[in-house]
């Protein structure tokens, strides 16, 4: 775009247009992982509780998945919160 010596480009106008592009994209994102985050710890958790309800696993069980879902993803932040 080339401007003419009595015109000023609005940059302004133009950054807020980019931020505001920007900053719904980053607010979906975050919105659909949160969704299948939501989704995945109600799975996991409705799956626990039915195997430990129903008398599968034993005592001890949920400390032991622990430990092992530990070791197998040592780099799963969120991790330590499976005690």
């Amino acid at each position: 775009m080339k401007m003419s010596g009595n015109n000023i480009f609005d940059f302004g106008g133009a950054t807020a247009i980019i931020k505001d592009a920007i900053v719904r994209s980053r607010y979906q994102a975050a919105k659909l992982v949160n969704k299948e985050l939501l989704g995945l710890y109600f799975a996991v958790g409705k799956y626990v509780s039915e195997n430990s309800r129903i008398g599968v696993w034993g005592r001890g069980a949920i400390k032991q998945l622990s430990e092992l879902l530990q070791r197998e993803l040592p780099d799963f932040v969120g991790s330590e919160k499976f005690h």
